[in-house]
């Protein structure tokens, strides 16, 4: 039963290979060098995760995600939505330029209303 349940995980590998392969990748560049380079940037986008957040996905969502996780792209759905979390924060990095100045300045009228008040 172990030895079935192996080949089957390795065959499940070989074709979460494929689809990152197919997802991703250049023409011409080996196979080996460019699953490390995704396992790299993936990692690279999910350091330093301490903070929790729950979020609801429809259907369809969760469906794309538990894909990428069950070919091991990702190794729990957790860490699949932090990734394009980032992703898409970076996509809109021009919004949060914008918005940020607006953030801060309400965070300090904030503190000012509440030392005024003696709360702070």
């Amino acid at each position: 039963m172990g030895e079935e349940r192996r080949k089957k995980k390795e065959k499940k590998l070989k074709e979460g290979e494929k689809v990152v392969m197919m997802a991703c990748c250049p023409e011409g560049e080996d196979a080996e060098e460019i699953k490390e380079k995704v396992l790299m940037k993936i990692s690279e986008k999910l350091e330093g995760r301490s903070n929790v957040v729950m979020t609801r996905l429809n259907d369809e969502d969760l469906k794309q995600m538990d894909a990428l996780v069950e070919v091991e792209a990702f190794k729990s759905r957790s860490e699949a939505a932090a990734f394009f979390i980032k992703e898409g924060i970076q996509a809109r990095k021009d919004l949060f330029q914008k918005v940020m100045p607006t953030v801060e300045k309400i965070r300090e009228l904030k503190e000012q209303a509440k030392r005024s008040l003696g709360k702070g």
